[in-house]
Parts: C-alpha cells; sequence; structure tokens
C-alpha cells in the first residue's frame, strides 16, 4: 500500500491530515520528538504539538518521558481494531436513533393521513361533469408534485417539451427539466403501465444532462437551436396541461407555472408539439457523433498535458450524464482510480470550468464537448490555468 493510499484510509477510520502522516512518520521512524514528527511529516512547527496530543488521545501514539518528550506509535494490530469498534459503535448508536426517531415521524403522518382521508369531505366535483379548470403555481416542489401527479394520473400518453438550462450560470434546475431524485420512480411506474411517453428537447443536453450511455424510454428528439423551443410544457392524455411561466421576480424559470385542465388547451399544444415532433431528430441520430465528438475531446485533453484521472473523470461523466458524486466516485473505481485522486480531479475541472455542479440537487456535469474542444484549441484552458471557461455572464432568470 502506498503512503497515499495509507492517508486516506486512515482519514477514513477518523483521523485528519496531519494525524494521519504523523502516525506515518512515527511508525517509519521508531521514535521521535514532536519537532522531528513536524519535519518529517511535513507538519507546520505551529501545530506539530496539537496534533501529536490529539494522536495521544485518540490511542495511536504514546509519549516517553523524556527531555523533550518523544512519541512511539501504537502497533496497527492493537490500536485499529479497538479505533474500528468505537467508531463503528457509534455509528450503529446513531443509526438506531436515526431508525427511531424516523419510524415516530412515519406514524405522525400515517396518522394525520388516515384521519384526513376519513375526515374530510370529498370533492363535489368527482362525481360531476369534467370542468375545465386553471392554476397558478408558484414554487420549485409545488410545480414538480403538480407535474408528477399529472404522469401519475395519466391513462395513455405523456408529452414533455422541455430544454437544459446553461449549467454555467449556476441557475437551480427547474421541475420542468429535472425530477427529484425521489419521484423519478413514478415516470417508471408510468411507463410500466403502458404509458406513451415522448421527450422534446434540445441537442445540447447531450452528453452534459444525459450523457452517453442512454437507450431506455422514453421515446426522445431533439431541436437543435435554443430559439426552436420557447416554451415548456407537459401533456397529458390530451386534456392537462402544465406550462412553464417566467416570473421576473423569481431567480430563474421554473418557479411559477400555469396548470390547466382543458381539452380545446390542450389540442393547441399537441398540435404545436406534433408539428416541432416532426422536426426533430431522433436520439439515434445524435449519439454517434457525440460519442466521437467526446473521444476527440479526451485525446484534446491529453495532448494539452491533462493527467489519466482528469481525461477519465470527464469521460465518464459524458458517459453518465448528471450525477451524484458517490456515482461518479463509483465509475472512477471502477477504471482503478483511488478516490483522493479522483476528487482532485474533479475540483480542477470545476476550477477551469471543464464540468459543472448543481449545488441545489448535488449533480456534476460535464461542460459541452464543443465548447471543451474550442477552449482547448484556442489555448483559453490549460492544465494550470485559473480562470473558467464562461466567457460570458448572463443576469440569472433569463430562459436557458
Amino acid at each position: 500500500m502506498s503512503e497515499d493510499e495509507a492517508i486516506v484510509k486512515l482519514q477514513t477510520l477518523g483521523l485528519n491530515l496531519y494525524e494521519s502522516r504523523a502516525y506515518l512518520a512515527l511508525l517509519n521512524a521508531k521514535e521521535l520528538t514532536a519537532k522531528g514528527v513536524g519535519q518529517l511529516a511535513l507538519i507546520p512547527q505551529s501545530r506539530t504539538y496539537d496534533v501529536m496530543d490529539s494522536l495521544a488521545r485518540k490511542g495511536f501514539a504514546m509519549s516517553t518521558p523524556a527531555s523533550p518528550p518523544t512519541y512511539v506509535a501504537v502497533e496497527p494490530t492493537k490500536i485499529l481494531k479497538t479505533y474500528y469498534d468505537s467508531e463503528r459503535k457509534k455509528i450503529q448508536e446513531r443509526t438506531v436513533k436515526i431508525q427511531e426517531e424516523a419510524q415516530e415521524k412515519l406514524e405522525l403522518i400515517r396518522d394525520s393521513y388516515v384521519s384526513l382521508t376519513k375526515e374530510l369531505p370529498s370533492n363535489p366535483t368527482e362525481s360531476g361533469p369534467v370542468r375545465e379548470r386553471v392554476w397558478v403555481i408558484q414554487d420549485r416542489e409545488n410545480i414538480e408534485n403538480t407535474l408528477v401527479g399529472f404522469i401519475k394520473e395519466a391513462n395513455s400518453e405523456v408529452i414533455r417539451v422541455t430544454k437544459p438550462p446553461d449549467p454555467k450560470r449556476r441557475e437551480p434546475l427547474d421541475p420542468f427539466y429535472i425530477i427529484g431524485i425521489e419521484n423519478q420512480r413514478f415516470l417508471f411506474d408510468a411507463l410500466e403501465r403502458k404509458i406513451k411517453m415522448r421527450w422534446l428537447g434540445l441537442a445540447s443536453e447531450i452528453p452534459t444532462f444525459l450523457g452517453l450511455d442512454v437507450s431506455e424510454p422514453p421515446e426522445r428528439r431533439y431541436l437543435e437551436k435554443e430559439q426552436d423551443i420557447t416554451e415548456k410544457f407537459l401533456l397529458v392524455d390530451n386534456q392537462s396541461v402544465l406550462l412553464n411561466l417566467h416570473d421576473p421576480l423569481s431567480r430563474a424559470y421554473g418557479y411559477v407555472a400555469l396548470a390547466m385542465q382543458s381539452r380545446a388547451v390542450s389540442s393547441i399544444f399537441l398540435d404545436h408539439f406534433e408539428k416541432m415532433w416532426e422536426r426533430g431528430r431522433p436520439l439515434s441520430d445524435l449519439l454517434p457523433k457525440m460519442i466521437d465528438l467526446v473521444d476527440e475531446v479526451c485525446e484534446v485533453l491529453k495532448e494539452v498535458g491533462f493527467g489519466k484521472a482528469d481525461v477519465a473523470l470527464y469521460r465518464s461523466l459524458a458517459k453518465e450524464g448528471a450525477s451524484t458524486k458517490d456515482v461518479l466516485l463509483a465509475e472512477m473505481s471502477k477504471r482503478k482510480f483511488q478516490q483522493q485522486e479522483s476528487l482532485t480531479s474533479c475540483d480542477r475541472l470545476l476550477r477551469l470550468g471543464l464540468i459543472h455542479k448543481d449545488n441545489a440537487l448535488r449533480l456534476f456535469m460535464v461542460e459541452h464537448p464543443s465548447s471543451v474542444k474550442e477552449a482547448l484549441l484556442t489555448g483559453k484552458v490549460r492544465p494550470s490555468a485559473q480562470p473558467k471557461l464562461t466567457t460570458r455572464q448572463t443576469p440569472s432568470g433569463r430562459n436557458p
């Protein structure tokens, strides 16, 4: 095991970086003064004594009665098992407490649900004729809940027109584009119920958001230019419409929507969709060219001096599309890269603007390879460069 690998594993166990370095230094040198540990482990002199006191308190080192005091490492076979058992017990106790609190909360929610279901009066229109209705819905969570509700009630077809936001603008991802992970199961439930789904979007979502490794439904088609899609909406069973509106006081699109139940209005949106759908290109037309472009970008990354981990991380994100940190690290682990190496590459590519992060949903995504290739070939981005890829700043709140 290399020293870097040992440090990562000691940090996982509970030591900080300086403590991990100090413990390895003691194991290699047998006995050292605090000053000696600091010099060997590259610990700032002002921190050395604090680090050694902490390491001794945690049981990884012992001091000897010399002047100045010297330190020896406790044998790994003695301390690691004890420390592991202690940390495991703490985690198990916290887990039990969380489970108990969660169970209590679930029981309260269930009691409220059962009571409300029994006591609240039924909607008087349930048994009457269907009326045309319109609602204004505000806030991301409410819009997403309405969107998911429409999908759950679908009987035949769900149509969606959307376009990806620009990740460089650091705006929240609106629910018309990305549905929260906890609600995505309702999409799969609808597909299992044989609900037909057609998604129309912009080609720029590949591979930034969708990734190259996609083959499952819904059926997808793409338009090339941003102005080809002027509004984002969801149409269900040709009778329910959820239309994205832009509130000038909100941070971005996706925070105000208009929900309508009207066959007349739905028919207008359906006609509009079918005309755009005819002009759209299927996913099978776009993927081969985009796969080639990602390969070209990765070759250019190598040529200008980016490391293997940097190239692998960009390729992994391009393959998977928008991913959480855990998914990204798991993919890098399959490619034989250590966690710390992957995190270092992630920080570097974020700083240079070659990948982006959405803080609200904690998703990482690549900058589009066409932009990356241009920036690399023109010298705007290099491994040691500081500025990000972004060349313009658009005020928040405008349609991406």
